[in-house]
Parts: structure tokens; C-alpha cells; sequence
């Protein structure tokens, strides 16, 4: 083999592996190929949500199982609305533009992307609508939709057998027919007995089943609470607190028996925040109960979840609607560049609104101006299907590791002892004054008896 020829051969074969690997690593498509996708892709533009997606027409045979939407929601950032999340809506309507709602609302998280499933409707033309709905950080409803034109076309029918070829008359077959006609049988027809009609039954929703509410009064301290949580119970619309402090197991309660105590781990100093000055000055000490978790702290935050749209059908009007407390009171969240939106701010008048869509479980930032004990009165009213339900409760909140210690009464040299201003101890570490001062004795007695058996005898001259 000459080297030329050898040359190219290796040249052919080198360019085949550096092919190969390209090859190898084609990705596999995720969707199977009978799947058809329609794509909703989402953003949050100049303040209002904005909704893209393929222009092209669905087409899909009637006996595919379903069409996946694919969601991408991954244009918003954190902190562009509010709770993080977008609830997604599907609906169908057909040539006559009767709509139907398809499936219950899916609330997704925003900077995510997933897929949500449509079960193919009937043959025909339909239009898929996609309602997106969040709420903007000062609690402005944020909505868009948008329709796909769906077409389902009819399941092709087998092919049964083969058509039979008819004969001509001279080759078929002679069939012999009989010399006389038979006998006439008499047929006697008799009605058969009608059975009792069954109603049908009328589609009915169950009342689901709901936990029980514990009683006797808790502190809570730490952990995860839905301090404003809120369950259609038999007599009407009710905010209670769900509690679940305690791992995997979850507590309803009535707000009258949680008393919420803010630890001094939560005191921190106030920001240069002009949104937050109505709390005081920035470098303040005030206790706050944060947005995100902390092992140390309580984890407060508010919960539509048991609402169904069976049952209630709008969002939920929650109204902070008195303080009575030492300081001020506020409720925000902090966005993505840490900038704090408002939610309740006591000091610039009462009531303060905020619009909660259903299926909401959402945190934010309780902060405390000053320590003591405060009241927060809470009234939320929600659109029933019977009715407007409404509810009114109030939640206790105490700031600060405890009430103060009484003043100390003077002692025999007429000073006071201990130190000013100082919080209560409540441990078991914690002495009684008597028992702290006999221990000193004992221990001053020993200590005086063991350096008398130290000392040397004295000599007698």
C-alpha cells in the first residue's frame, strides 16, 4: 500500500470518530412523537402578564389519550408576583362556542417550566383556552389568556371482510324449494313486565372531610404556622391557625387558644428603607419574623388552600382591620433586589386589603416596631356560592422574651440589686434568690474551714 493511499485512510478515519461522539449524544425527545404540545410560555412585562405561544393549529386524532401543554414560566424572576406563583386554567369550547372548564386550576411556580395535560374532546373544531392569573406585589390581580385552535378528527374505521362479488344467476347455486308451503304457526306476542324506573342521580358535591380542631391554649415559638389559614366548616367560613410546628403533623386551632411569641432571636436592625420608615429610623432594633425560614424563629404566613371552587368562588378579601399594641406593625415582602412591597402598615390608617386568589399558601415579613404584647384583628370575606362568608378573629402576638422583671426592692445597705431593665428568666437553670444566697454561705464556710486545717499549729514559748 502506498503512502498516499495509507494517508487517506487514516484521514477517512480519524473524521469518522470525530463524528461519532456527535452522534451518540443526539438528545431524546422527551414528549412522545403522538403527543401533540402546545407551548405557554410566560412573563411579567411593564406590570402585566404576558402570555406567547405557537400560532399553528392543534391537529390530533380522536383516539390520542390527551394533548400536553408545556409551561415555562422560567421569564419571571423571583419576587415579580406575588407568592412566586401563576395559576394556570384550561378550558374547551367547541364550534358553538360553548365553553367548558377542563380540570381544576394548577398554581405553578414561577423560574420553572413542566407540562400540564388536556384530554382530547370530542371530534371536531375546538378552541383551547389558557388563562394565566397572579397577583403583583401591592396585590393588583394580574390575568391573561390565550386560545389554540384545536382540530380532532375521527378515528379511522378497519376494513371488516371482504364485499361479496355477486354471482351471475346462472351460477348460483340451485336451491330446492319445497312442494308445499309449511303450516302457518300462530305467533302470540306478550309485553313484557316494565321494570320500576331508577332516578338518576344528580351529580352532588361531598363535603370533605375535615380534621378536627384541637383545643387548649399553646404558645408557639418556633417552626412553620399558617397564622391566617382558612376551612368552610359546616356553620359558615372560619380563620384558624394551622399549625405545624411539630414535624409532620399538622393542628387546626382556634386563634383565641395560639398565643404567637417573637423570640428576642428575632431582633435585628431596621435598613435605610424609605418603605420601612414608618417603623422607625434606620439601625432600630425591631423584631421581625422573616419571609424565608429560620430554624429559630417562627415561619408565619397565610393559607387558602381548603377553599374549593365548588364552595367559594373568588379569590379572598383579607382585611387587617385594628393593632392594639406598644408599636408599630408591618407586613411586606422583599422582592428580587430586596426592595420591600407594603402589605399592611398599621400607622398610616386602618383597614389595609389584600386580594388572595384560592389555592394560596404564601409568607412574608411580620415585623414589630417595639416589644410587648400585641393584637392583630383580621377580617376576611370571600363570594360563597350561597352567599357572601365572612369571618372576623384577632391573633396575639408576644415580642420579646417576656414581660419585664418587677423592680427589686431595696436591701439592708438600701441599694437595689440586680440589673435594670433586665427580662425574666424561665428555665430551670434559674435560682431563687434564697437558695442562690445559702449557697453562697455553704460554699464560704467550707472554703474557710479548709484553710483553718491548712494553717500550721501555733507555737507555745
Amino acid at each position: 500500500m502506498t503512502p498516499t493511499r495509507t494517508g487517506a485512510l487514516l484521514g477517512v478515519a480519524a473524521a469518522l470518530l470525530m463524528t461519532a461522539p456527535v452522534a451518540i449524544a443526539e438528545p431524546t425527545p422527551t414528549t412522545p412523537p403522538d403527543v401533540p404540545t402546545a407551548d405557554a410560555v410566560l412573563d411579567v412585562d411593564a406590570g402585566r402578564l404576558a402570555l406567547d405561544g405557537p400560532p399553528d393549529a392543534l391537529a390530533v386524532t380522536a383516539e390520542a389519550e390527551r394533548v400536553e401543554l408545556s409551561w415555562d414560566t422560567t421569564a419571571i424572576e423571583p419576587g415579580a408576583v406575588f407568592g412566586d406563583r401563576v395559576e394556570l386554567r384550561t378550558s374547551l369550547a367547541n364550534a358553538s362556542a360553548v365553553e367548558a372548564p377542563h380540570g381544576n386550576p394548577v398554581t405553578v411556580p414561577v423560574a420553572a417550566s413542566g407540562t400540564l395535560s388536556v384530554d382530547v374532546p370530542a371530534p371536531g373544531e375546538h378552541l383551547l383556552r389558557v388563562e394565566a392569573a397572579a397577583h403583583a406585589l401591592d396585590g393588583r390581580p394580574l390575568a391573561v389568556e390565550r386560545d389554540y385552535r384545536l382540530v380532532v378528527t375521527e378515528k379511522a374505521r378497519p376494513e371488516v371482510g371482504r364485499p361479496e362479488v355477486e354471482r351471475p344467476e346462472a351460477e348460483r347455486p340451485e336451491v330446492e324449494r319445497p312442494e308445499a308451503e309449511l303450516p302457518e304457526v300462530a305467533t302470540e306476542f306478550r309485553a313484557l313486565p316494565q321494570l320500576p324506573a331508577v332516578a338518576t342521580p344528580q351529580p352532588q358535591v361531598a363535603a370533605a372531610q375535615q380534621p378536627p380542631t384541637a383545643t387548649g391554649r399553646v404558645t408557639l415559638d418556633r417552626g412553620h404556622v399558617d397564622a391566617v389559614a382558612l376551612r368552610l366548616l359546616p356553620d359558615g367560613l372560619h380563620v384558624q391557625v394551622k399549625d405545624g410546628t411539630a414535624t409532620g403533623v399538622t393542628t387546626w386551632r382556634e386563634p383565641a387558644d395560639v398565643e404567637f411569641r417573637v423570640t428576642a432571636a428575632a431582633r435585628t436592625e431596621l435598613p435605610a428603607q424609605p418603605a420601612l420608615s414608618f417603623l422607625g429610623g434606620a439601625g432600630k432594633q425591631v423584631f421581625l419574623l422573616p419571609q424565608t425560614q429560620r430554624a429559630d424563629l417562627l415561619w408565619t404566613g397565610w393559607n387558602t388552600e381548603e377553599l374549593r371552587p365548588a364552595e367559594v368562588s373568588g379569590p379572598v378579601t383579607w382585611t387587617l382591620t385594628a393593632v392594639d399594641g406598644p408599636g408599630a406593625f408591618g407586613l411586606f415582602t422583599t422582592g428580587s433586589f430586596g426592595a420591600p412591597e407594603i402589605i399592611f402598615n398599621n400607622t398610616d390608617g386602618l383597614p389595609d386589603t389584600l386580594s388572595v386568589p384560592l389555592g394560596t399558601h404564601a409568607h412574608a415579613n411580620w415585623v414589630f416596631a417595639e416589644p410587648g404584647r400585641y393584637q392583630l384583628t383580621f377580617a376576611v370575606t370571600a363570594p360563597g356560592t350561597v352567599g357572601t362568608l365572612t369571618d372576623t378573629e384577632t391573633l396575639t402576638f408576644v415580642v420579646g422574651d417576656g414581660a419585664p422583671v418587677p423592680p427589686q426592692q431595696p436591701d439592708d445597705t438600701g441599694r437595689q440589686t440586680g440589673t435594670p431593665n433586665r427580662l425574666a428568666s424561665t428555665g430551670p437553670a434559674a435560682l431563687p434568690a434564697t437558695a442562690g444566697l445559702a449557697l453562697v454561705l455553704v460554699v464560704t464556710g467550707a472554703a474557710a474551714l479548709v484553710l483553718a486545717r491548712r494553717r500550721p499549729a501555733k507555737e507555745n514559748p
